[in-house]
């Protein structure tokens, strides 16, 4: 019985360890901080966190993991690796001493293929939008993914919504879907609407980064939860603590995909084949 004792006290001294090397800062009070904050603290246990301008204890904190833009940009020890999470701005760069991982807000290129095709077997083609160069690396992963699924995949370099406007014409009869990147010059409700009303009408695919564009009119969301944000925050904090690299950029493992269903079988898609490989569905 001492022996068990002994045992179980050293694993929640352990534990207290662990989550003192970690500790969390949030740019604000918003749920998608929160829900990301609650995935971190499910894969390393509790941590000490704080939002800002309040900062936690970072003595001895080997890992800082940031929730937002704001959060990534403070000074934090060079001695603490840095694993930033929810950057609004794939060109926001932590001007951070020592190591720095990104959580990626999407998912990793290879599997958004894959759930797409699930979604529609019959898909050969996809367009995505790079708004102002901001997405090219996750495109040229996004191009390397679709060509070894069979799916070709083309690149509309925008800049501004008359360039987009521009562009949709031309997509009529040559691409079945259409990606759209998390960009606050597509992801507000007038670009939106007019983009999923164009795709409706000329029979494409329209592919949401937020899953829960689904429901305003994309045929589907396909994105990680804020809470899989977390959680991947947390793989990435177990990592460097135990010595090792999780890498410059790492894509939660849990992707959840929305269809809708009305929309499917406006572009002409079995809405019951598709349904079966989806997470949820919205009529």
């Amino acid at each position: 019985m001492k022996r068990l004792a002994l045992i179980l006290a050293w694993g929640l001294a352990s534990a207290s360890a662990h989550a003192a090397s970690v500790v969390a800062v949030l740019s604000g009070d918003a749920a998608p901080y929160k829900e990301a904050l609650a995935g971190l603290k499910a894969v390393v246990g509790d941590v000490d966190s704080a939002t800002l301008p309040a900062l936690p204890n970072l003595a001895g904190a080997k890992v800082v993991v940031t929730f937002g833009g704001e959060a990534a940009l403070r000074s934090y020890p060079s001695s603490a690796a840095l694993v930033a999470a929810l950057l609004p701005d794939p060109k926001l760069k932590p001007k951070h001493g020592g190591n720095v991982t990104r959580i990626g807000l999407l998912p990793d290129a290879a599997v958004l293929i894959a759930k797409l095709k699930a979604l529609d077997p019959g898909i050969s083609s996809l367009a995505a939008f790079d708004v102002d160069n901001s997405y090219s690396d996750y495109l040229a992963a996004l191009k390397a993914a679709g060509a070894a699924a069979g799916v070709a995949v083309s690149v509309k370099k925008i800049e501004s919504l008359t360039d987009l406007v521009g562009k949709l014409p031309a997509m009529k009869g040559n691409v079945q879907a259409l990606w759209l990147p998390p960009d606050p010059l597509i992801m507000n409700p007038k670009t939106f609407g007019l983009l999923s009303a164009f795709c409706s009408a000329a029979k494409i695919a329209l592919i949401a980064p937020v899953a829960a564009l689904a429901r305003a009119g994309a045929f589907a969301g396909i994105s990680p939860s804020f809470n899989a944000v977390g959680e991947a925050a947390g793989k990435a904090a177990q990592a460097y603590g135990a010595g090792g690299s999780p890498g410059a950029v790492i894509y939660p493992a849990h992707i959840e995909t929305v269809l809708n269903t009305d929309v499917a079988t406006a572009i002409g898609v079995s809405a019951s084949s598709a349904k079966s490989k989806a997470d949820s569905v919205v009529p």
